[in-house]
This record gives C-alpha cells, structure tokens and sequence, in this order.
C-alpha cells in the first residue's frame, strides 16, 4: 500500500493502522519524514508526473491512498492539489493498481440541508481550496474512472498533534483566546474511524463518489469545546464564541447512506462515542 501525505493529519494515523493490519505501507512524504509513523519513507513530489509515474510502476502497490496536500500545505497548495491529483491518477492508470483520493465537504456552497453524491458540487465564491479540490476530484475520475473519491469533513482526534487540536493549543499556549464558529455545522469525523473505513474500502471495488463523514451534524464551536474538554482544558476560559464571517459555508452535511451501504465492518462513531474508545485505549 503507497500513502501520499503519509506525515500528514489523516496519512499518520493511517499509515499506523494499516501496518498494524498487516499491510506493507510505503509511506510517501515531502517534507517531514520525522513525522512518518509507520512504514518505508519513501520521498516524492507529487507535482513531478514522471516521478511519480516511475515510482509507482517501480513499486507496484497493491492500493494506493492519496491524503496528500492541504490548505495547511504551503502557498501554492491549490496548484498542488491540481497537480498532485494528475501525477497519482495517471500513476495508477498506468500501473492498474486501486486508488483511493481524499476530497472534502467544502466542494459544497452550503445551501442545501443535506448532500449526497448526486447532489451538484459547486464551492462558495472564494473558496479556493474547495475549488482546488473539485477540480482535482474531475481529474482523478477523468484519468482513472475505477478510482474511488472519498469526501469527508472535519478530520479530528484527542491527539494534541492533530490538526483540530494543535492551533487551538498553540493559541492557549500564547495567551491567545480560541475563537470557533456557532454558526458553521459540519459532520466531523474521528480519524481513527476514517482511517478504518479507507483500509476497508482498499479491499471493495467501490469507484465514484463516496461521503464518508461523522453520522452527527455539529458546529465548529462544539467540536472545538469537545477536543479541548478531552485534553484537560476549560472552554469556558480559553473559547470565544463567534459567527462565522460572510462567504464561510455555513451547513455542510454529507449523507452517510451510501457509505453505510458499502462499509460492512467501520462503524460511523459519533465525537461521544469517539472519545469513550480514546478514553478506553488509554485505560
């Protein structure tokens, strides 16, 4: 199994699940092989086509599972995103080995009450990495239509290296207030149950369009109390509710029912349930 973005948030803790499962991860990373926690680094630039192509055909992976590039990536990341999208699907449209590519919720505008895979993807005007990846997302399926796209949301964990978490902490940790949005509703999903559903899905032949997200709707403002709660800090004295500023989706769910279809053994954990398994794994 090759993992683009393997440093990363959602490539980390998949990375270690996968070889806990008895996968063979190659682990490909850009800039941070110290944060590599399980598998062969494995360095490569998903910008470069023929590197990719190369290494792909070289290493001949079973499944490929592209989490590579955010908005947190640099700069350029929605070139990035374009561009990494295109090297890994025409990589595994040359080598005929699955592919699984993480998009995101922000394809949405937010205007609808719930979407589900029919529904048009049409990012908020200035949306740049919603565009970024809606664009990548046609790519991918153009290039390779067995490939499989999986949407999701709000990546979290109780974790303080995480991403939801850590730029809370280092706000705290600079005598800054932490302020999260009461009026941004989004599903988001603990990503040691997305990194579960990936691993199961690397054994379907699912292609297209898939939403995998938390199965309950809550604010920015929530979640945020909620990660904090779990690492011992008060939200009463380090958040400050506020509205979410013009142009930010305000209500991004997915529906669940395709991915409740598909997925036969990955329960779809509420944030409560999410955080009585951590709590459980740490007794």
């Amino acid at each position: 199994m090759f993992i683009t973005g393997a440093s990363g948030t959602l490539g980390g803790p998949l990375s270690a699940q996968a070889a806990a499962a008895g996968w063979d991860v190659i682990a490909g990373y850009l800039s941070h092989p110290e944060r590599i926690r399980a598998g062969l680094p494995y360095r490569l630039d998903l910008r470069d086509g023929a590197q990719v192509r190369a290494s792909v055909l070289a290493l001949q992976p079973d499944v490929i599972i592209h989490s590579a590039v955010t908005e947190r990536s640099g700069p350029d990341y929605a070139e990035t995103i374009r561009l990494a999208a295109r090297s890994v699907a025409d990589a595994a449209r040359a080598a005929n080995t699955r592919l699984i590519a993480l998009s995101t919720d922000l394809v949405f505008d937010g205007t609808l009450p719930v979407y589900d895979e029919t529904a048009l993807a049409r990012p908020a005007p200035g949306n740049a990495y919603g565009r970024a990846k809606l664009d990548a997302e046609r790519t991918l399926l153009t290039l390779y239509p067995a490939a499989l796209v999986v949407r999701t949301s709000l990546i979290y964990d109780f974790d303080p290296a995480n991403a939801q978490l850590a730029w809370m902490l280092r706000a705290i940790a600079q005598g800054e207030k932490v302020r999260l949005y009461t009026d941004q509703i989004r599903c988001p999903i603990w990503v040691w149950t997305l990194a579960s559903a990936l691993l199961e899905l690397a054994d379907s032949s699912a292609a297209g369009l898939l939403h995998i997200v938390g199965p309950e709707p809550v604010s920015r403002y929530t979640l945020g109390c909620a990660l904090l709660e779990a690492v011992g800090r008060d939200p009463a004295v380090h958040v400050v509710p506020v509205a979410a500023p013009s142009g930010v989706p305000r209500r991004l769910v997915l529906s669940t029912n395709r991915a409740r279809a598909v997925l036969r053994t990955t329960p779809l954990l509420s944030l409560a349930d999410a955080r009585a398994r951590w709590e459980a794994r740490r007794a």
